[in-house]
């Protein structure tokens, strides 16, 4: 849902959706029975004093009441939401009126189990703030979780995008310290050496190596999304820069161009991952 609709007083679309609903009314439910039990609220110490466990079937059955109220609700609203948007104002009158009737049912319930010790208006008021706790403290809870794992997918979504998108390819040494910004299409390949990693690129029409002190099992982690594979224990090679894949005397290599003159081993321990990656491409996944 765009920002220009929720400026018009629509809540955002996740919020109702069939998913994030029953986890909703089932978080509710849970949050409802504990909080009963534990604080007894609705003068429902009074009602088994003896038995702890009539009690709780008590609270069950109680809250399974709620539930059918809430779930009523939300069936409406889910109708609603199939005509467009729910705005701001109806999701806010559908919560105050679960509250009301559920406060009225209670306190009714309350006036019938202990015979009318207090008033009525009474009753309703304290069922309308007990109510209230029970309700909107996990609809708080709930749709606070819903909006961060929204914006975190969305950053997600973003970040691979921007992934996606990137056209070059950074290089930090052993001190996280930026020393070599390359071109993805003109990047060939690393080569360990050592404590150091050989940067093989296409300048021009020549071939040029930056030694950047660093090892290449750190780089394969600061790397991890970038078109970057892992083939052999001194060797990463930039996988849109590989012309041929061909086996050789047992063995695969990789041709970076058509004649064989820059050629990178595969060895038996990556393999497979590299079969797999190439695997992939070939159908398109």
């Amino acid at each position: 849902m765009s920002l220009e609709i929720r400026k018009k007083g629509y809540i955002p679309d996740y919020f109702v959706t069939w998913r994030n609903t029953i986890l909703q009314v089932l978080f509710t439910a849970l949050f409802a029975f504990l909080f009963i039990n534990i604080y007894k609220p609705f003068g429902a110490g009074e009602w088994y004093q003896e038995k702890w466990w009539m009690f709780s079937l008590g609270s069950a059955a109680l809250v399974i009441v709620g539930m059918i109220v809430i779930i009523v609700s939300r069936l409406l609203m889910l109708a609603r939401r199939r005509k467009g948007p729910i705005r701001i104002r109806y999701y806010v009158f559908s919560v105050a009126a679960e509250i009301l009737f559920m406060g009225a049912a209670y306190a009714v319930l309350e006036l019938v189990v202990l015979g009318g010790v207090r008033p009525f208006w009474i009753l309703l008021y304290m069922a309308v703030q007990n109510t209230s706790l029970i309700l909107l403290i996990p609809y708080i809870i709930s749709l606070l979780f819903f909006s961060w794992r929204e914006n975190k997918l969305t950053l997600e979504q973003l970040v691979s995008q921007l992934r996606a998108k990137r056209h070059f390819i950074p290089f930090e040494d052993e001190n996280g310290v930026l020393r070599l910004t390359i071109n993805s299409g003109d990047l060939l390949y690393l080569k360990a050496s050592d404590n150091y990693v050989d940067i093989i690129y296409r300048s021009g029409e020549k071939t040029k190596t930056y030694v950047l002190r660093n090892t290449l099992k750190k780089l394969e982690g600061s790397l991890d999304g970038l078109p970057l594979l892992r083939c052999h224990r001194s060797y990463m090679v930039n996988v849109t820069s590989v012309k041929i894949l061909k086996r050789d005397k047992g063995k695969f290599v990789l041709w970076l161009d058509e004649d064989g003159s820059i050629t990178i081993p595969v060895s038996r321990g990556y393999a497979d991952e590299v079969l797999k990656y190439f695997e992939s491409v070939y159908r398109g996944e």
